[in-house]
C-alpha cells in the first residue's frame, strides 16, 4: 500500500521535544555544574508540552486521540494472544499497549514537573510555589520530584525494549513514522492534515497559560536574611 500521512506534526514534535526536554531535565540536574536555571525553566516546557499533548488528544488528528487507542483489557488480552502469531495486523495508529504506554508518560511527567514547581535545589533555586506550602509537604514534593523522575526511566526502558521488539521479532518499524509521519495504509486510514493553525493556536494558549502560572499567579517569594 501507499505511504500515507498518520502521524500530524505536532504529535511527532511531541514526541521528539519530550525526549530531548527529559533528557535536557537529567543533563542539567546531574552533569552541568551550575545550570538550575534550565533545569527550571525547561521544567516549565515539559509541562507545557505534557497540557498540549493532554488536550491534543481530545481535539486532534484521527490517530491523536485518546479514543483511537485506549482500549479496554479484554481488546488488549485479544491483542497480546494475536502478537506473534499468523494473525497478528500492525496498528495504524498507537496499538492497545502503546496506547496504555503514553497515558502514563503523561501522568508520571505531569507529576514530576509539577512537583517541581513546590521544590527547592537546598541552595539557591526553588519552584514558583515553593514557599505556598508548608515544610511537610514541601518534603513530600520534594521526594515526588525525584521518585518520579526515576519511573519515568523505567517507563523509557520498557519503551526502548518494546520497540527493538517490534522491529526485531515482527519486523515493524515503529520509529520511522513518527520522524516523518507516513505509514503504508489504505486511503481511509490516513489522515488528509496535521491541523497546524489548530495546533498553533492551542499552543500559544498554552505558554500564555504557563507563563500566567509562573510569572504572575505565582505568590512573591520573602526572604529572612536575619
Amino acid at each position: 500500500m501507499q505511504k500515507r500521512l498518520v502521524w500530524d506534526l505536532p504529535v511527532r514534535l511531541f514526541h521528539w521535544l519530550l525526549v530531548a526536554s527529559l533528557l535536557l531535565q537529567w543533563l542539567s540536574a546531574e552533569i552541568i555544574d551550575d545550570a538550575m536555571d534550565i533545569h527550571f525553566y525547561n521544567g516549565y516546557f515539559l509541562l507545557g508540552l505534557i497540557l498540549f499533548r493532554f488536550i491534543w488528544g481530545f481535539i486532534g488528528t484521527r490517530h491523536a486521540r485518546f479514543s483511537q487507542f485506549i482500549c479496554s483489557p479484554n481488546v488488549i488480552l485479544a491483542y497480546l494472544k494475536n502478537l506473534f502469531s499468523q494473525n497478528y495486523v500492525p496498528s495504524t495508529g498507537h496499538n492497545p499497549l502503546g496506547g496504555l504506554m503514553l497515558p502514563a508518560v503523561l501522568l508520571l511527567v505531569a507529576i514530576q514537573g509539577s512537583s517541581g514547581l513546590f521544590t527547592s535545589d537546598d541552595i539557591v533555586h526553588s519552584g514558583p510555589y515553593y514557599q505556598s506550602v508548608s515544610d511537610t509537604w514541601q518534603s513530600i514534593f520534594q521526594w515526588l520530584h525525584h521518585t518520579t523522575f526515576n519511573l519515568i526511566w523505567a517507563v523509557i526502558a520498557i519503551h526502548l525494549a518494546a520497540i527493538g521488539l517490534y522491529t526485531l521479532k515482527l519486523k515493524h518499524d515503529l520509529v520511522s513514522p513518527m520522524l516523518h509521519g507516513k505509514k503504508a495504509v489504505a486511503k481511509q486510514d490516513a489522515i488528509p492534515h496535521s491541523q497546524l493553525l489548530k495546533a498553533l493556536i492551542l499552543a500559544i494558549g498554552v505558554a500564555v497559560f504557563f507563563y500566567w502560572l509562573v510569572e504572575i499567579a505565582a505568590p512573591i517569594p520573602t526572604y529572612d536574611y536575619y
